[in-house]
């Protein structure tokens, strides 16, 4: 059976060890949206994934007729198709606020890691992308609040963007302080671990391996 056709249900195409992917199952499951999971090993990206998205990035949602690829197009999709819980505020000064925040952890947190993830990257590029990452996410510590998510009382899209990266800081060797400054971002990741949701994205690799 083709990897692509014949679909009737949405099917998710993932890395099981990736944070993007993981990024995208935190938010189905924050959604309750029914979901088939394909596993796929990024270093051997089937062919038709391929025909589909060039790059060969994941994760792949497969949504009937529709392909789709880069890990926050695919959030934004789900949370139109989906709209309850809201993800993305309403307000569009709101939302244009989000997605500044969104570019930056784009930009200072997400591309590090992407290089930190790659089995192709050097050990030189990685270990420039670890320090990076470390500064940027202590850099960030004042963003962190005593609200129950990151800057709201609701969960949004940023929780899912960075809960899968704070819960492999340490995998890769990047401890954060445990100084007044840092009591903000600890307490958050703490009750973020504890998410039902975090829970349900988790595979049986990143239970296994991220601790």
């Amino acid at each position: 059976m083709s990897l692509l056709n014949n679909r009737s249900t949405m099917v998710l195409f993932h890395d099981v060890i990736g944070h993007r992917s993981q990024k995208v199952r935190i938010v189905l499951a924050e959604k309750g949206i029914a979901c088939d999971f394909e596993p796929i090993d990024s270093s051997n990206i089937p062919s038709e994934i391929m025909e589909v998205n060039p790059s060969g990035s994941l994760p792949l949602l497969i949504d009937r007729d529709l392909s789709l690829y880069r890990s926050g197009l695919i959030v934004e999709y789900l949370d139109e198709r989906f709209p309850h819980p809201p993800l993305l505020p309403v307000y569009p000064v709101a939302r244009a606020q989000t997605r500044l925040i969104l570019n930056r952890l784009e930009n200072d947190w997400a591309i590090n890691l992407d290089i930190l993830e790659s089995p192709t990257a050097s050990k030189s590029e990685k270990s420039k992308s670890k320090k990076l990452l470390e500064t940027n996410v202590l850099n960030s510590l004042s963003l962190f609040d005593d609200q129950p998510f990151f800057r709201s009382e609701e969960f949004t899209v940023l929780d899912a963007v960075i809960i899968p990266i704070l819960f492999r800081l340490s995998f890769y060797g990047i401890k954060l302080p445990s100084s007044k400054a840092a009591n903000s971002i600890n307490e958050y990741m703490e009750r973020a671990f504890n998410l039902e949701s975090f829970i349900a994205s988790k595979t049986e690799e990143e239970t296994e391996q991220l601790i």
